[in-house]
């Protein structure tokens, strides 16, 4: 039994397959199979099985709320053009590091960090920090 074997229009189809089997059958297939990919720990790497077990361990403990925060900021992080980072930097003068880090997440910056990126952009101070103007 190989994917190959069959002529599954959409991988819904191929999934109702697979559920479809009983567990005799699901063994033969796994026998059968071949992996897509392998790898060799040993051979290139060393894998830190502890660091692992504690990055799960980490993420398994994190709040809902800061799981979104981590979520949405790679996708802030997608959206920024290397470009635009890079020609940011150029005109701040600025390290394209403090460029990316004031457009994710500003408020590690430094004030003066803040102020270099604001003047040297022409940024108004009220457009770019709207919390501290509101009466």
């Amino acid at each position: 039994m190989n994917n190959n074997d069959f002529n599954f229009e959409t991988t819904d189809e191929w999934d109702d397959y697979i559920q479809s089997l009983n567990i005799c059958q699901l063994k033969e297939m796994e026998e059968k199979s071949n992996f897509l990919f392998l790898t060799n720990p040993t051979s290139n790497f060393d894998v830190d099985e502890d660091f692992f077990a504690d990055f799960d361990n980490y993420i398994q403990q994190l709040q809902l709320s800061e799981l979104r925060e981590i979520e949405k900021n790679a996708l802030l992080l997608k959206e920024i053009n290397q470009n635009t980072i890079k020609h940011k930097a150029k005109l701040t003068g600025l390290d394209e590091k403090i460029v990316l880090l004031i457009e994710t997440r500003k408020e590690k910056a430094t004030l003066e960090q803040l102020m270099v990126y604001c003047n040297k952009l022409h940024i108004p101070y009220q457009k770019f920090f709207p919390e501290f103007f509101l009466k």
